[in-house]
């Protein structure tokens, strides 16, 4: 229980967490990061919560596997921001 509990809000702490690191972006990929960043972990964490909740077991098997796609689609989304912006740096 408490595994799955620490995996819910753990990407909603990270992300919370990088928000003022998030300045050293360009303006724009700032932005991004900031809209499209907290979209997908706290609207990807909600209905995750919901498939845990509403959905019975199986739906409990569904919300692990959602949030780890949450997981992993918030880390590609961060290392490619930081590439970009590392690319646009360079320019």
């Amino acid at each position: 229980m408490s595994a799955g509990l620490l995996m819910l809000i753990l990407p909603a702490v990270v992300y919370l967490i990088s928000i003022p690191a998030s300045n050293r972006l360009k303006r724009s990929l700032c932005w991004l990061y900031r809209i499209l960043g907290g979209i997908i972990v706290l609207a990807g964490s909600a209905f995750s919560l919901y498939l845990a909740a509403y959905s019975g077991d199986q739906g409990g098997i569904a919300a692990y596997f959602f949030q780890i796609a949450v997981i992993v689609v918030y880390a590609i989304f961060s290392v490619m921001l930081l590439a970009l912006n590392w690319f646009m740096n360079k320019r």
